[in-house]
């Protein structure tokens, strides 16, 4: 199986599940986004998206319930299978079920259909997605069968900084806690971004963007200290207070946005620089009146975090605002030698 970037992820769903209606699978860790980039990935190409999790589901839901009729037996099939329209089938949690219903899977992929049940035409996209036994869920074998007809392949998502950090940037995710997981995954051996620490809750992207995210946003004081503890344990909650203690002595954002680089001629500790990183990136994507402001600012960082603000902004910033800003195309060569000689695009 091929390990794969979120950011790959999308691609490949628009131009194998999509476009090619090839059935894709995908594996990864619970928590790490896989069914929120398959629901967005739909989206931008038009598809509805009927999630399934096959494990809450008995037989006859797909097969349908026997009942006698004047015509003879007719099976009743569940309300919610597609039968007009255009969209994909998600079938979450795939291994979590029986061998029985994922032999049904089989049947609907292979033939696109299901006894007396046909998959519309505008419905026949097949994403799957399920968890390792490495990862302590549920997993029951996936029949060989089953797993050949993913003719659009196998993939192992893994989390990855930069694709999340662009994302939560976007979705309104605190950027003190953006910075902060930044930060921790740079300077700390552990991988902030996702881990399994023994008895410790486990970090993942979703509990970040959500939980941790609603705790920081609207708690303070002891509230604030025993939800995030509980959210992702004691040690780790410790740093990230004391992180969130050190935010409240940032610079003003919009005094630097005015010109005002004093801040700058001081050292600094990196958790500050990853803080205004940050910061920039969010303003960068609210307001592009902003954006050559900001990047003029970013060559004014070390390398190493113009390098990281950079990169954060072509990844959250529309295109267009990109390919129409002067100072960008000015001072491109910059940029690219900021990057290691890497070619920017965006």
């Amino acid at each position: 199986m091929k390990e794969i970037r979120p950011g790959e992820l999308r691609n490949i769903l628009l131009e194998v599940a999509f476009k090619g209606r090839l059935p894709v699978m995908i594996w990864g860790a619970p928590g790490i986004g896989k069914s929120q980039i398959v629901r967005e990935t739909a989206a931008e190409y038009g598809l509805s998206m009927l999630d399934l999790r096959l494990n809450y589901y008995e037989e006859s839901d797909l097969l349908g319930i026997p009942v006698k009729t004047e015509l003879g037996m007719e099976f009743i099939k569940y309300s919610q299978l597609p039968s007009s329209g255009k969209g994909v089938w998600f079938l979450d949690e795939l291994t979590h079920a029986r061998t029985s219903l994922q032999g049904l899977v089989f049947q609907l992929i292979q033939d696109n259909a299901i006894e007396s049940y046909s998959v519309p035409e505008g419905w026949r996209h097949f994403v799957a997605a399920s968890n390792l036994a490495s990862h302590r869920s549920i997993s029951n074998p996936m029949p060989s069968g089953l797993r050949s007809r993913f003719t659009g392949g196998h993939y192992i998502l893994l989390p990855d900084l930069g694709d999340w950090t662009a994302w939560a940037t976007s979705h309104g995710v605190d950027s003190r806690i953006i910075s902060f997981v930044t930060y921790m995954e740079k300077m700390d051996r552990k991988p902030w971004l996702f881990r399994l620490d023994g008895s410790e809750p486990m970090l993942t992207p979703r509990n970040w963007a959500i939980g941790i995210n609603y705790a920081v946003s609207n708690f303070k004081g002891d509230l604030l200290e025993n939800t995030i503890m509980g959210m992702i344990g004691e040690e780790n909650g410790i740093e990230l207070l004391q992180y969130l203690k050190a935010s409240s002595d940032m610079p003003d954002l919009n005094r630097i946005l005015e010109g005002d680089l004093s801040w700058f001629k001081a050292e600094h500790d990196p958790s500050r620089y990853y803080l205004l990183i940050s910061s920039l990136g969010k303003e960068a994507a609210r307001n592009h009146l902003n954006l050559d402001r900001i990047l003029g600012i970013v060559l004014s960082l070390k390398d190493e975090y113009a390098a990281q603000a950079f990169s954060l902004i072509t990844r959250t910033v529309p295109r267009d605002w990109l390919l129409e800003s002067k100072f960008l195309s000015d001072n491109l060569g910059k940029f690219k030698e900021i990057l290691g000689g890497i070619d920017v695009k965006f």
